[in-house]
């Protein structure tokens, strides 16, 4: 099982990353309050995705950016 962690924070504006990463199997999702990326919780979109932080300018980009990092893992 894989894991991504989203900032509480962060989530709000990006749910539409959540929902849609919800739908790939063997992937764990996990809300924190915070994660202490305060910097990128306030200016970006981001999730960490197996320990490394990925960041993306919109919600959209950062669903691509987190799959492709899950496949890359493979």
């Amino acid at each position: 099982m894989k894991t991504v962690e989203f900032c509480s924070g962060n989530l709000r504006d990006n749910q539409v990353v959540w929902e849609a990463l919800e739908k790939i199997p063997e992937v764990e999702l996990i809300d924190y309050g915070c994660l202490g990326y305060c910097g990128n919780c306030y200016s970006e979109a981001f999730a960490i995705v197996e320990g490394r932080l990925i960041n993306a300018d919109t919600s959209e980009a950062l669903i691509k950016k987190i799959t492709q990092k899950l496949n890359e893992d493979n």
